[in-house]
């Protein structure tokens, strides 16, 4: 075969490749119908502003962080998920069909539109005009900037929904992970308060009592208030009829008040019940600073906040986990030092039987954070009932802090653990005890021994 002959033949594969691969990268028909049928031409992330005229006028903003804001009808904090969702859902709509050009206006109510939507953010603003239905409910005209397009009626209520619908549906807007502290004043006289720690960002109770707060369960708690839903708003007219004093808002029944890491706090009214309402859902009177109206909302929703506050006390040990601390000193009858070396792992040094096991603290420093306490009891001085002697002490040292928690006797089965400087005494646990003893038996018994070792538990 001729050396042209070949040349052409290339040529020609290389036509039919590029062929292959134009039509692979072109949209299929039903693609190309329905980006024709695409009646927004938005992105979504950029838009920052979005205001309403005619009926049911309003006006949305965005601020730093991605934080909505209701400016009109009145000034409130707004859902962001509802805002961001109603553009979405106006990005993905769909043309039923395009009016014919020169098609009247005033056939399709867009002579006089019922609503104009003034979409910003974009490379230009976009005006969205709300129309009439059409005959025999087959869908909803719009004029998209400039262009007439019938759209599926279910638009008509995105278009058209009330302001409401945009509106923080949280009691607040306040980020569990960024509030500083909270307190409470009710009825008879209740109180509670707690606060971060500066020095190792841990929790302090200081109403009614004054000791540490448990992580999970005052995170619950600020949840719970921060989620709290609202069942209602009550507009300006309500409000200036409502019965304040009666509403047990004038004083408020409750008073909350939250202060943040970065913000104005949040202060919160609780009031009295709603008359006529579900008794299941004992739905109650509330107000929040930075908020224009009088909501209702359930007390069920901050179920936590109104427990006892003793469940908030912290049954842990330390303050710190033990993955924080450089050392581990574990004093008294199987006493040992734990070193956490460069890679991490834990070495065990002092008090160790000639020819240890194991030189791997690993097993120890896991059964030292899983010891936890199960209830708490007054701690009285070392004649607590229950304490005895001190026959164990467990020191954490890390950068910057230093722990020592004293375990008693062991005395009808149980042992108690006190933190220097709490007012309480922590029952332990009973299987993690015995697994830390179990631990402790391992990595100080005598390396290769094929027999049962000596079964050493503390005092």
């Amino acid at each position: 075969m001729k050396r042209s002959t070949w040349v052409l033949l290339g040529l020609v594969v290389a036509l039919v490749v590029a062929i292959l691969v134009w039509e692979r990268n072109q949209p299929s028909t039903d693609e190309s119908a329905e980006q024709h049928n695409k009646v927004f031409d938005l992105s979504p992330d950029k838009v920052t502003e979005l205001a309403r005229s005619g009926e049911g006028p309003l006006q949305l903003k965005r601020g730093p962080e991605d934080q909505w804001s209701l400016l009109a009808p009145l000034k409130d904090a707004a859902d962001r998920y509802a805002v961001e969702g109603f553009v979405e859902r106006l990005n993905q709509a769909r043309a039923l069909h395009f009016p014919e050009a020169g098609t009247p206006l005033a056939s399709m109510g867009l002579d006089k539109p019922r609503a104009t939507w003034d979409v910003r953010g974009g490379d230009r603003p976009i005006l969205v005009e709300v129309g009439a239905k059409a005959p025999l409910g087959e869908g909803l005209y719009l004029r998209v900037a400039g262009r007439p397009a019938l759209v599926p009626a279910d638009l008509e209520s995105l278009l058209l929904r009330p302001a409401d619908d945009f509106r923080l549906k949280n009691l607040t807007a306040a980020a569990t992970q960024d509030v500083q502290s909270l307190s409470l004043e009710g009825e008879g006289g209740r109180k509670l308060a707690f606060h971060r720690t500066a020095k190792d960002g841990g929790w302090q109770v200081t109403a009614p009592f004054d000791d540490w707060g448990a992580e999970d369960k005052i995170t619950q708690v600020l949840d719970d208030v921060s989620l709290c839903l609202v069942d209602s708003f009550l507009d300006a007219g309500a409000n200036a009829s409502l019965d304040r004093k009666g509403a047990g808002l004038d004083p408020p029944r409750d008073k909350i008040r939250i202060e943040m890491t970065k913000g104005p706090a949040v202060d919160i009214a609780l009031g009295g019940p709603v008359p006529g309402g579900d008794p299941k859902k004992d739905l109650i009177y509330a107000t929040v600073s930075g908020r224009p109206s009088v909501m209702v909302i359930s007390r069920n929703g901050l179920k936590s906040l109104f427990e006892r506050p003793d469940g908030l006390r912290s049954l842990g040990l330390f303050r710190r986990d033990v993955s924080e601390a450089k050392e581990v000193i574990i004093g008294g009858q199987q006493g040992l030092t734990l070193t956490r070396r460069k890679d991490g792992a834990w070495k065990v040094e002092g008090k160790v039987s000639s020819g240890s096991s194991t030189s791997d603290g690993g097993l120890v420093t896991a059964a030292l954070e899983g010891l936890k306490g199960e209830r708490a009891i007054p701690w009285t001085g070392p004649s607590t009932p229950g304490f005895g002697a001190v026959a164990a002490t467990i020191t954490l040292k890390g950068e910057g802090f230093e722990e020592m928690v004293e375990i008693g006797q062991e005395q009808e089965g149980r042992r108690l653990a006190h933190a220097k400087g709490r007012p309480v005494a922590i029952v332990l646990k009973e299987e993690p005890w015995k697994s830390l003893e179990a631990c402790l038996r391992t990595a100080t018994s005598p390396k290769g021994s094929s027999g049962p070792t000596e079964k050493k538990t503390l005092p």
